[in-house]
């Protein structure tokens, strides 16, 4: 992370260690003065928004965050998360910018963090629950949103007489396509792949990947609109006691049952399997959630 200005860059520097040494107010002094020397840089915005915040100043450190998104509008940083929570206002979604990026990074160590280090299950909780809800047979036609590395396709593969794939993380998609199960695979908004398909799905899955989607509608409606008649939406989401949909301080949207419960009936599903279930841990502790079975009505 260069500033293309060597001065500027070590001022970043020494700005990272005082903030290390948990010195933020004087961090942000360096950072303000590294950022007269280069303006225009947002690695740098975003840090002296982030030091800003850590000293306490969340006025200024809302105020260099909305700097930050003028130099960067796609906010491949993630400025609008660390807004919400300053203002306690949950955006809909995530930048897609930001996820993109974000996963990218993470595709080298993904599958060894989820599984080690997170204790991730959601691709046999879900597997569980459709053969649950419909235990026998081959799906034609199944689809997996948000597919990272293959994990879920590979619990459903052979359930699957066809299986496609999207990501919207280049890294992450080269990971599945490595495991060679997927018919097709594709880099981009999950939304705008579904309403793509050629051809209507009989089974659709989005394991451990709404989590990054506050406002589900537009991916339930997009879903609806690709499914067979009677076809399956099976899906995790983390889970909160209250109402509608918050966004926590790890940067993950977590969903009431309540708001799952209307989702369904808004975008004309209803809800063949809806249990409490732990798809993954957070610092050691379980994260609460649900595992859902939909069926298109």
């Amino acid at each position: 992370m260069s500033s293309g200005n060597l001065t500027a860059d070590r001022r970043f520097a020494y700005a990272l260690l005082l903030r290390r040494d948990g010195d933020a107010e004087a961090a942000a002094d360096v950072l303000a003065q590294t950022l007269e020397l280069v303006p225009d840089w947002a690695e740098g915005r975003f840090a002296l928004a982030e030091t800003l915040a850590e000293a306490g100043r969340k006025y200024d450190a809302i105020a260099a965050f909305e700097n930050y998104l003028t130099a960067d509008p796609a906010d491949s940083m993630g400025a609008a998360i660390k807004l919400a929570l300053l203002t306690e206002a949950a955006p809909k979604q995530m930048p897609e910018a930001y996820l993109r990026r974000l996963f990218d990074e993470y595709a080298p160590r993904f599958e060894k963090a989820l599984l080690e280090k997170l204790r991730y299950r959601a691709p046999e909780i879900l597997r569980a629950a459709i053969d649950t809800v419909q235990p026998d047979g081959t799906f034609a036609r199944a689809f997996d949103l948000g597919c990272g590395t293959g994990l879920m396709g590979m619990a459903l593969r052979d359930r699957a007489g066809w299986l496609g794939g999207v990501d919207l993380a280049p890294a992450m998609v080269r990971g599945a396509e490595d495991k060679n199960i997927y018919d097709q695979l594709l880099v981009g908004d999950m939304v705008a792949a579904v309403l793509a398909l050629g051809e209507p799905c009989d089974l659709m899955v989005a394991a451990d990947v709404l989590t990054y989607v506050g406002d589900l509608t537009d991916v339930m409606h997009a879903v609806r609109a690709r499914l067979t008649s009677e076809g399956l939406f099976a899906f995790t989401v983390q889970r909160h006691e209250g109402d509608g949909f918050v966004l926590g301080a790890e940067h993950r949207f977590s969903h009431s049952r309540t708001y799952i419960e209307d989702i369904a009936a808004t975008a004309q599903f209803s809800i063949s399997y809806l249990e409490n279930a732990v798809s993954r841990q957070e610092k050691g502790v379980d994260a609460p959630g649900l595992a859902a079975v939909f069926r298109a009505r």
